[in-house]
């Protein structure tokens, strides 16, 4: 039912209502995995809003494979118009998933952000002891390349399916911004409602350039499996959407970069 809230048309609509949709797809995702799955909630959290989204997220990339196949004159600018919406679709929703989860992470007990949502601090942890190695540059642009090129095989064998991933990225931000908001207000008395907008700002930059990389790289995959199943192999319409992919790979990768560079040396001035 909920996913006839959210159809192709419903991309022409407003930027806020998108994130809500999100928030909300989030929080019914989450508040069944303690439901039904209370020993697993990590895990199944996202996989709940996960799978409210999948059919409406299928049904864009579906809608994606038509508008580049029709295409009869192919540049950098029909690239982005050809994409623009379903980019600006997963990077609404993304950030509506992050709020959500960051929430529960301000808001909740460390106790049950450290019981329910373990895994994600648990990422996070590893992800920092690894930051701190030489290179320190260099290993997070390929560790970034890592996963980005598992969104697009994700996407290329289960489709929409890689909108788990997505999700999964979501809440390891949100939960880890969360605690640490709230860990950061109590030792300094802040509200930790003002340390949100005094972190976020700062902080969006590099997240949302980040996530950009891998949703590019969910199109990517998702664009090209419709066009293996639907297009004749080697026809010039499938060539024409495989160079299209080429270019959103090649797009990904300087996003990885730059994500990599703002991390490094950009995001610490505002710490």
């Amino acid at each position: 039912m909920l996913e006839q809230l959210f159809n192709i048309k419903g991309i022409k609509g407003s930027s806020f209502n998108i994130i809500i949709l999100g928030v909300i797809y989030t929080f019914i995702g989450t508040f069944s995995a303690m439901l039904i799955f209370p020993n697993y909630v990590t895990i199944m959290s996202f996989a709940f809003t996960s799978m409210l989204l999948i059919p409406s997220i299928s049904k864009m990339i579906k809608h994606e494979e038509s508008m580049v196949a029709k295409e009869r004159h192919f540049s950098i600018k029909v690239l982005f118009k050809d994409h623009k919406d379903i980019m600006r679709l997963y990077l609404l929703l993304f950030l509506g998933i992050f709020i959500a989860y960051c929430a529960i992470g301000i808001f909740s007990s460390n106790t049950y952000v450290e019981h329910f949502f373990g895994a994600q601090l648990k990422v996070a942890g590893f992800a920092g002891q690894a930051s701190n190695m030489g290179g320190e540059l260099v290993g997070i642009i390929l560790n970034n390349l890592m996963i980005l090129a598992i969104c697009f095989i994700l996407s290329l064998a289960y489709g929409s399916g890689s909108i788990l991933f997505i999700v999964w990225n979501a809440s390891v931000w949100g939960v880890v911004l969360g605690y640490f908001i709230r860990q950061s207000a109590s030792i300094t008395g802040i509200n930790p409602v003002f340390y949100f907008g005094k972190i976020f700002i700062p902080f969006l930059p590099h997240m949302m350039t980040e996530a950009a990389s891998y949703i590019v790289a969910a199109i990517m995959g998702g664009v090209i499996a419709k066009a293996i199943i639907r297009e004749k192999m080697w026809s010039p319409k499938f060539f024409h959407i495989l160079e299209d992919g080429i270019l959103l790979a090649l797009f990904g990768f300087m996003l990885v970069i730059l994500s990599g560079l703002i991390e490094v040396f950009v995001f610490p001035l505002f710490l």
